[in-house]
């Protein structure tokens, strides 16, 4: 059965997590994916730890469903072998600091004179524009320059780094895939490729939209909560009798009386002060120690039961062990596990959409540096005239 993106080739020029996961996206959908490394691979991913036999889980997992070729875009030789492949191809993400790419001679102008088709997509930290054009981010610099940091932390305490290292590259590579897609919907009715640039920033300024509402309402800077929502209440942590901790969360105000006595707290159901969302966070002081001191009479398996039966929004701490073998994990994909041929058998994030009639997937374990690139060329008929056996 086709995917959605078969017959899609795309020229992946991309270093780090924000590029190498937009594209290792776009290869579950079906495109054809060719890495494009400098000799000796990608120097920023090969070396983070944890390591599986020599590779870095990060590069591994960054680049699976995809083919690996190695080419010096430094040399003039191997600089025309990639304007072949870019000929070829119907996507180039690159995800460099602004003008690099360009310093190499694979700047949008360039790609577009070869191939005027091409969906090009240029990604950097804070934009290929103003003051902060040519600085290097990474997700911890960028979440400290977007207001995140400032937000995010104990109660009225000071700010703190989102604890998933990776969450705003992650973002901002979904971000790209996006684009690329929106990218070659639009080549469909114009014929035209385009360039499209995308920033950290921008992606990480999306995913507080309601917070900077909040302070655009207010004009005041939203303090940190620690685990507590900021617009409804109760809404955050509570630890259990067993010392393991529940989410909850009261978001309508339909929902306020069954959990009043679901914590066997009626009295608290017609209490003035909690009458309304609005009143609740207004009170958030008053009411939170109340609701604490009952959670941690039973533990978290005897709340979940008397929360679900109310109809309350609640859910478990999970660790990932328990979270790898979870039914619910389990029976919709959510982690699998795959053969690769230099790592062995490995488990894996699954794939974050399921196609009715263009399914997406199997996930393909990449490989190493370099390892495809004889056969890509090959294929593509390209002859190499470079140094005889210099090619793996």
């Amino acid at each position: 059965m086709a995917k959605i993106l078969d017959g899609i080739r795309v020229f992946d020029l991309t270093i780090a997590a924000v590029g190498p996961w937009a594209t290792k996206l776009l290869g579950a959908m079906g495109a054809d994916v060719i890495k494009v490394e400098a000799p000796g691979g990608d120097r920023l991913s090969h070396a983070v730890p944890p390591m599986i036999k020599g590779s870095s889980v990060l590069y591994i997992s960054a680049n699976h469903s995809k083919r690996m070729i190695e080419l010096d875009l430094k040399r003039e030789a191997d600089r025309a072998i990639a304007l072949k492949i870019i000929a070829r191809s119907d996507v180039f993400v690159q995800n460099m600091r602004p003008g690099t790419v360009e310093r190499l001679g694979l700047g949008y102008d360039v790609v577009a004179k070869v191939n005027p088709r091409m969906i090009y997509v240029a990604a950097s930290a804070y934009g290929r524009i103003g003051p902060m054009a040519g600085e290097a981010g990474i997700d911890p610099t960028v979440q400290s320059f977007c207001g995140w940091c400032g937000i995010t932390g104990p109660d009225h305490g000071r700010g703190e780094l989102f604890r998933h290292l990776a969450h705003l590259d992650l973002t901002t590579a979904s971000t790209i895939t996006q684009a690329v897609l929106q990218g070659l919907i639009a080549r469909e009715r114009t014929g035209r490729g385009q360039l499209i640039e995308i920033e950290m920033l921008t992606a990480a300024m999306a995913l507080q939209t309601t917070r900077l509402a909040e302070y655009f309402a207010t004009g005041e800077q939203p303090a940190p909560l620690g685990s507590a929502a900021s617009t409804t209440a109760p809404h955050q942590a509570f630890e259990c009798e067993d010392r393991r901790y529940l989410a909850i969360g009261v978001e309508r105000d339909e929902q306020w009386p069954g959990f009043c006595r679901a914590l066997k707290l009626d009295d608290l159901i017609s209490e003035p002060r909690f009458a309304t969302n609005p009143l609740r966070v207004k009170h958030r002081a008053e009411l939170v120690p109340l609701v604490a001191e009952r959670v941690k009479t039973k533990p978290s398996a005897w709340w979940t039961i008397r929360l679900n039966h109310e109809n309350v929004p609640n859910g478990p701490f999970l660790t990932f062990a328990e979270l790898r073998r979870h039914p619910q994990v389990l029976a919709n994909g959510h982690i699998v596990e795959i053969d690769t041929p230099h790592w062995g058998r490995m488990h894996v994030d699954g794939l974050p959409w399921k196609f009715d009639a263009t399914p997406a997937g199997p996930i393909r374990a990449g490989g190493k540096p370099g390892e495809h690139t004889v056969d890509v060329l090959a294929e593509l008929g390209i002859v190499d005239e470079r140094d005889a056996g210099r090619l793996r």
